[in-house]
């Protein structure tokens, strides 16, 4: 998993990119912050990312119903999470909203060997070739389950790094696209607005992303993960993580306009 994950979701537009050109050493610096924290990268998992968290908090619809969503959700995330598209108005709109004074000290500390070191331990553990061993692990955590000190340090992990609750939102702007397109289609347990459904979903989502850390860490001792969580923490990289979930949403929100529209033409072959 890495330092910067999963981001929410996307169809097409480009009002922001369009809006926002920015000064040419702006977006060089947010260009290269972007190329050390590995987000280009990033992008491309997000849809794996994004039908893995979808489906285990769908999981709880009966069998059927899953059949029936799960090749549309697959086809719709592929659609909003085109990285080349979405990488170019995530940079926009993070250069619109930089700020020089941490972003000198977030690039000066991406280039340090403990900052390196983060995020190579994360890349390692995003590979393609990794997942299948990613599997088998998280298969085995119920047989083999952590010591309660490395779930409770790395839950404090995802609290500074707010990974659950970005997850949360990827997983209801899913079904809230797929809810516009489908209308009076969606099942009652899907429906979307309001708390109750963040609320059922979000211990899910926490249970998948400590799943994901136990993996990325396993290799990884008490003193590193301190180690780490401070580094999380540190104001300047805790600025760069605050801002890039909020461009995630911004890009997200801007572009899912196009999203109802898309779904209507998937869901006589989905759902007929």
């Amino acid at each position: 998993m890495k330092l910067y994950t999963w981001i929410a979701i996307a169809v097409s537009g480009t009002s922001l990119s369009q809006s926002w050109a920015q000064a040419p050493s702006v977006m060089a610096d947010v260009e290269e912050a972007f190329r050390l924290a590995g987000v280009r990268a990033m992008l491309q998992s997000l849809p794996s990312h994004v039908n893995e968290m979808t489906a285990a908090a769908m999981a709880h619809l009966p069998r059927e119903q899953r059949q029936q969503y799960e090749p549309l959700i697959k086809d719709v995330s592929l659609k909003f999470l085109e990285p080349e598209a979405f990488y170019r108005q995530l940079r926009t709109y993070f250069a619109k909203h930089s700020d020089a004074d941490h972003m000198g000290t977030f690039l000066a500390l991406e280039r340090t060997p403990r900052y390196r070191t983060m995020h190579r331990v994360e890349e390692s553990a995003d590979t393609p070739a990794s997942q299948a061993a990613r599997r088998r692990f998280e298969a085995n955590l119920k047989s083999d389950p952590p010591p309660a000190k490395r779930v409770e340090m790395l839950r404090h992990l995802d609290d500074a790094r707010n990974a659950t609750g970005l997850q949360v939102s990827i997983v209801i702007g899913v079904v809230n696209a797929i809810s516009a397109g489908m209308g009076a289609q969606v099942p009652s347990d899907l429906e979307s607005q309001g708390e109750a459904f963040k609320t059922k979903i979000r211990p899910i989502i926490a249970d998948k992303v400590l799943a994901s850390y136990l993996f990325t860490f396993r290799n990884s001792d008490d003193a590193d993960l301190d180690n780490y969580l401070e580094a999380s923490q540190q104001k300047d990289i805790a600025w760069f993580n605050r801002n890039l979930q909020t461009a995630i949403v911004a890009v997200a929100n801007d572009r899912s306009a196009s999203a109802g529209e898309y779904i209507k033409t998937k869901v006589p072959r989905a759902f007929n």
